[in-house]
């Protein structure tokens, strides 16, 4: 390779924009910490007292897990049903009282955690997620023993876990 074209292959690379790799197992605890929204695979929002969840989270095309631990979300919009790589979905200790009949087409959705909410039951649709939830918890939840055999008859073959006792402390 000639002096000229190596030179020239350098001035190419410089000028190419930085590109940031995808890094999978990055975890992101703020959304200012987000340049690239489809570079996001996780995504922490826990104890930030938010009523609802940002616009941005929309935006992220590849996100498997998000967590909203312990805010103040009390409705979930049909959107939340775009986010369709989400594997594992954490709402506990939010006063969240029902879930929309939308998240029923989410079917990478594999964990769906709700200790500590309002959460009684389900929408029938849900139905559809008992080929790929492996887990729903519900520990803590005000559910009642007719609550609990509507969600075994809706998901018979999803793992639940509906105890009120629960060594919660994170």
């Amino acid at each position: 390779m000639t002096l000229r074209l190596r030179s020239y292959i350098a001035l190419l690379l410089l000028a190419l924009p930085c590109v940031t790799l995808a890094q999978p197992d990055r975890v992101y605890k703020s959304l200012d910490d987000v340049r690239d929204p489809d570079q996001v695979y996780i995504l922490r929002l826990r104890n930030k007292r938010l009523k609802a969840i940002p616009p941005q989270v929309y935006a992220m095309s590849n996100l498997r897990e998000l967590d909203l631990r312990g805010n103040r979300i009390a409705h979930l919009s049909d959107s939340i049903a775009l986010l369709t790589s989400l594997q594992r979905l954490e709402l506990s200790r939010n006063p969240l009282a029902a879930l929309p009949a939308a998240m029923a087409a989410m079917a990478n959705l594999r964990e769906l955690i709700l200790w500590s909410t309002q959460v009684y039951a389900l929408p029938p649709e849900f139905s559809k997620l008992d080929e790929t939830l492996r887990l729903i918890d519900l520990r803590n939840c005000p559910l009642s023993l007719d609550d609990q055999e509507a969600i075994k008859q809706l998901l018979p073959t999803v793992k639940k876990d509906w105890y009120n006792a629960c060594n919660c402390g994170d």
